[in-house]
């Protein structure tokens, strides 16, 4: 079973606190606590944390969060929340990570780890190098090393040996606070040069989301209902302007001829969706307990019956062996069985299982099925039937979205090209580039019908119908291809509908379709007129 949204997240947060790489788990839960505030709008109790990288990724969230109509969209799409929060957290880490490993002061940090360790004899010779190294880094007011300087002037000037233990003493404390009060100044040199990185990286991450939601928003307006499906991948470019372009131009030109996207929803109501029984059959086991009479067992006295069972023999029928004279009554009655015996019973649990097979049928209506588009590119189609085949496929594929229906684009002149739309999220950028597309070359429809006959064969698109949009300027099809579709036309109901954009098509080709529409481009209206002419035909079949 899918997981939703708010179990994904859930598990993502619960990740990141418990092996996030920053901070510690506590601060982490804290950020966790701050990040659901701000999507979600969680209640949050500030926990006044003494932690500047913490502080720092709080600014960051705010900033993040603050980007204009991000919490609207997150609310609106599940798929945006869920990159939104995906993406901050894995910068949060991988941001950490490598700042927290990587700084201009590697040769310092091993000076003073070096110095940390030096023998007191190695000290008293080279303590001249220290001194003029944190002279020339720190400037007085940060570190008098001045100061130090005397003291260890007047420590050595005695003979090695020959010093007190309490001179020894107040000379480690000496050089101890000299070494702290450097690891100090050094770490304040590192922590400010990582908060200024990351704030580098986090106003690079903001402007990244930002022009990420100024992209969306964008799209919003030029391909609803695609957006339903849209999220975004930060490892992608940003739409180039152009493609933005291309998208507004055929959107508002199928707005415009308003008769195409008529004809797109005629198409896709020409196969209602069916009413298909299915039928289940369950084996049903029913467990059946008895208690039975068990006459073997010898559990309770039950009554006394005749037999010629010595075991359970009535104590009077045994007096009759004690005397001579009833002897033989006795023989006789065993030869005859009839010695009164006790009988016993007992009862057992019996259980048997029986088998039982049941039918349930099931009415539902099935899916309407998808669509295959058949786009001819061939270098006769340039101009206005180039501007209207795209338009027509932009106005499918946006009915195909609406309806929850697979959609798969075959473009063809003299090779192929195909497109299956059945993964919305990642198929805006090729819906793009092949309205971007130039028209060139000659026409070879038999390519195209093949790559759809091939599709018709596929689980995902057996039920399809088939829609060819072209000038129909064109000399044959292959009749192995011609035989292949009147196949599925008469065993399949696979409908293929034609689309001719010109007013000079090869007719014996037309006549292999089942529907066909016509449009001059000479002459606006005419789709119109012809769609409600079919309209009323269409749509009981």
């Amino acid at each position: 079973m899918q997981k939703d949204t708010a179990a994904i997240l859930e598990e993502e947060y619960d990740r990141f606190i418990e092996f996030g790489n920053l901070l510690d788990r506590k601060t982490r839960k804290y950020l966790v606590a701050y990040f659901k505030h701000k999507l979600d709008g969680y209640a949050y109790d500030n926990p006044k944390i003494n932690d500047q990288y913490f502080e720092y990724f709080i600014t960051a969230l705010d900033d993040i969060f603050g980007i204009e109509d991000l919490l609207l969209l997150c609310e609106k799409n599940e798929l945006i929340t869920k990159q939104v929060v995906l993406d901050t957290l894995y910068w949060i880490r991988k941001t950490f990570k490598k700042l927290a490993t990587k700084h201009p002061y590697d040769t310092e940090v091993d000076r003073l780890s070096g110095w940390s360790v030096t023998p007191l004899k190695i000290f008293r010779i080279r303590r001249a190098h220290l001194i003029a190294f944190i002279r020339e880094t720190y400037p007085r007011e940060q570190l008098d090393i001045d100061f130090y300087d005397a003291q260890f002037n007047t420590y050595f000037k005695k003979e090695e040996g020959t010093h007190t233990s309490s001179e020894k003493e107040k000379f480690e404390l000496v050089v101890t606070d000299l070494l702290s009060q450097w690891d100090a100044l050094l770490q304040g040199k590192i922590l400010t040069y990582q908060l200024k990185k990351l704030q580098e990286e986090g106003e690079q991450f903001t402007e990244l989301i930002e022009a990420k939601v100024n992209e969306y928003k964008q799209l919003l307006s030029m391909v609803e209902p695609f957006t339903d499906y849209l999220g975004w991948d930060l490892s992608r470019d940003l739409w180039q302007d152009t493609s933005f372009d291309v998208l507004k131009k055929y959107n508002e030109f199928l707005k415009e001829e308003s008769s195409i996207q008529e004809l797109a929803d005629i198409l896709g109501n020409m196969r209602a969706a069916e009413i298909e029984i299915e039928e289940e059959t369950f084996e049903k086991t029913i467990i059946r307990q008895e208690w039975k009479v068990d006459e073997t067992a010898k559990a309770e006295i039950v009554g006394i019956h005749e037999s010629q069972d010595l075991s359970n023999l009535v104590s009077s029928e045994v007096g009759l062996l004690s005397d001579t004279a009833t002897e033989d009554l006795f023989l006789k009655k065993y030869a005859d069985k009839n010695l009164l015996t006790f009988r016993y019973e007992d009862r057992k649990l019996i259980t048997s299982n029986d088998q039982e097979m049941e039918i349930f049928q099931r009415v539902r209506q099935k899916e309407k099925g998808p669509f295959i588009i058949c786009v001819d590119t061939s270098e006769s189609m340039k101009g206005r039937p180039e501007q209207l085949a795209k338009a027509i496929c932009l106005g499918i594929l946006k009915m195909a979205i609406r309806e929850n229906r697979r959609a798969y684009l075959i473009n063809f002149s003299v090779g192929i090209q195909t497109l299956d739309l059945y993964d919305i999220a990642n198929s805006i950028d090729s819906i793009a580039k092949f309205l971007q597309m130039s028209f060139y070359g000659g026409t070879d429809a038999s390519l195209a019908l093949y790559e759809a006959l091939r599709q018709l064969k596929n689980e995902n698109y057996e039920d399809a119908d088939v829609l060819m949009i072209s000038d129909f300027v064109m000399y044959k099809i292959d009749e192995d291809v011609l035989a292949d579709i009147r196949f599925h036309q008469q065993n399949k109901n696979t409908e293929f509908h034609s689309l001719t954009l010109s007013d000079e098509p090869n007719s014996e080709i037309l006549a292999r379709f089942d529907t066909n529409w016509i449009y001059d481009p000479k002459e606006k209206g005419i789709v119109r007129e012809l769609t409600r002419g079919l309209a009323t035909i269409g749509l009981d079949r």
